[in-house]
Parts: C-alpha cells; structure tokens; sequence
C-alpha cells in the first residue's frame, strides 16, 4: 500500500479511520502493551497509509520528554572535527538514537567556564532528555554541575571525582597489560611507555596495566623508560625523543595518536620498525592516520560505548552505575609477529 501523505492529521483523526479512540492510538504511538492485536494492526495500517507523523512537541507537552539527548565534549574545534575517536563516538551514539526513537545533539564547550555554566542551567530546565558527557581533565566543573542539578546524565570514560556517576568505559588497564604481554611474548625485553600525563585517568590506567604486565614477567622498571605528555602525535614525538636514550627495544604508546608521533620520532633517528623497536598502541579505531608497518594495537569499540550510553540514558539503571566494554588486540606488523592478523 503506497502512503498517501495527509497533513496536520490528529490523533482524533486517526482513532475515526481506525474505528478506535483517540486514547488507543496514543497507546498504540506508545508501544503500550495493553492493546489488541487486531486493534493495534487497524491503527497502524492507517498511519502507514496517512503517513502520519506524530507532532513531537505536543507529546513531550504530554509526556515531559523532548526526544532529544545531547553530546557535550569539551574540546577544541580541530579535535571535535578531526579526531577519529570523537566521529566513531558520536556514530554510536547516532546509531543508539536510531534504536530508541531519539535525536540527539551535540553540543561543544569552548572557552570560559562561564560558557559550560551557561549550557549545564540550560540543560537542566529541560531542554534535553539527557546528556552524554565525555571524560577528560577540562570536563570535571560541567559533570559536577550537571550531577549536582540532578540531570539525568552518562560519562563517557573515567573523570576524577564519578561519586555518584553513571559511567560507560572499556577496559583501559587490560588492554595495556594485554599489548605489553604480547611485546614481551615477541622476545621484547625493554620496554618502553609513553602516555598521557596523570591529569587523564583512562592514562594512570594504561599505564598500571603496563607496569602490571612487566612485573608479571620479572622485568624490572627502569624509570627512564617512563615518559608522559599530551595525547598527541605531537606528544608521541617528544615522549620518544626523551625515551630513545634509554634505548628501547620495543614502545607501548598508550593512544594510537602518540604511537604516530612514535614512528616519526624513530624515523628522523634512522631506527627501523619493528626490526630495532617494535610498536604496539591503543585505540584502533577507524579514520586514524595510517603508518608504515602497520600499527599493532588495542582496539577499543567507541560505536559500541556510543550506542551503550545512549542505552543508559534511556534504560532502569541509577547511578552509581559502572559498564566496562572489553577490548581487544589487533596484531599487525609493527610489533613484529611473524603471521599478523590484519
């Protein structure tokens, strides 16, 4: 039956070609699970048929739901638009709202502090359903101010202070001790680690699984081995200029970012990959810059966080409330492994 588009149509309207009320159709719009299944199929065949389409603002009216959630990152233009992880996050989110019925918005907070307190009293009167925020060291005063006005609310990743949060992350600390095994089951024996400063969390995780994982193989800590910076190829580089004195013999770079301002560092210092350091990162998501080998790395699954905190939003559970996604590793040839699983 081909649909025959018919404007400003009422619930009224609907429920006198069905043969139904007008509080059936509402039940049948809702999923209510008290409605017939003779009288639910008599309902949908003339919404197929009108093509209708409820009017959204009246039902949050009714219902006190907008239909939207927002996405509120603090970043930087460059990194909102260009960074692979925040376009595999908000493709997950996308594909979460698909599933509940839901828009959502995204919403980034650049410059002052006045400009997040602005937006959190926004969003507290109502105007989304709820909010997904990602974690990092500039997000701690907007999920404070968002927890503490009660917004319904999931942190993507792993703030300071998550008293009280509704969290989705993965599984930062096995991933890293999964990587440095793999390393040290290459016949690797100095190791070294490069990663975010300790203002990141999800870094003071990477980097406890790496030293888990050495101290599991009776291979003493060496602290030149040890270098932070920002989670930049820019920071990569400068980590590995400070590290390659030491002389490792292979690098765990705890982003795939930093991993490579690695290879490029190594490069400029006439060093061969894998053959004098073997690599291994973490991330493993699409869109990143591709490298020569390719990059070993733990892979971590942003669409499927995306679609988990859209579930949060939306499903029973309250806060304090922890999901943790697994990851993986993905074997390529910059660790040097005799048969890659590309």
């Amino acid at each position: 039956m081909v649909a025959v588009m018919t404007k400003n149509l009422t619930l009224e309207e609907i429920g006198r070609r069905a043969g139904v009320s007008r509080s059936t159709v509402s039940r049948v719009l809702n999923d209510h699970p008290d409605v017939r299944a003779a009288v639910r199929e008599k309902v949908e065949a003339v919404i197929a048929e009108t093509g209708f389409v409820p009017n959204q603002a009246a039902r949050a009216l009714v219902s006190s739901r907008s239909g939207l959630i927002g996405l509120v990152m603090l970043t930087e233009p460059h990194e909102l638009f260009g960074d692979p992880y925040y376009s595999a996050l908000a493709n997950g989110i996308q594909q979460g709202c698909r599933e509940h019925n839901l828009i959502f918005s995204i919403f980034p907070v650049l410059g002052t502090d006045a400009t997040a307190d602005l937006l959190t009293g926004q969003i507290a009167q109502g105007f989304v359903d709820g909010v997904i925020v990602t974690a990092g060291p500039r997000s701690e005063p907007v999920i404070a101010n968002l927890r503490n006005r009660g917004t319904r609310l999931v942190v993507v990743g792993h703030p300071e202070d998550d008293e009280g949060l509704m969290r989705i992350d993965v599984d930062n600390h096995l991933g890293a001790r999964l990587a440095v095994a793999h390393l040290i089951a290459q016949g690797r024996t100095s190791i070294g680690y490069i990663g975010p400063t300790d203002n990141y969390v999800f870094g003071t995780e990477r980097l406890a699984g790496y030293r888990d994982a050495m101290a599991a193989a009776g291979i003493p800590l060496v602290p030149e081995w040890i270098h932070q910076a920002d989670p930049t190829s820019a920071g990569g580089y400068d980590a590995a200029a400070a590290l390659l004195p030491a002389a490792p013999d292979a690098i765990f770079a705890a982003t795939d970012p930093m991993a490579v301002g690695v290879f490029a560092a190594l490069r400029d210092r006439g060093l061969r990959i894998p053959e004098d350091v073997a690599i291994v990162g973490f991330d493993g998501l699409p869109g990143s810059p591709p490298t020569s080998p390719e990059l070993t790395t733990v892979v971590q699954p942003v669409e499927a966080v995306g679609r988990a905190a859209v579930a949060g939003l939306v499903g029973d559970d309250e806060p304090p409330h922890l999901t943790v996604l697994p990851t993986h590793l993905q074997i390529r040839r910059s660790c040097g492994a005799a048969t890659p699983t590309i």
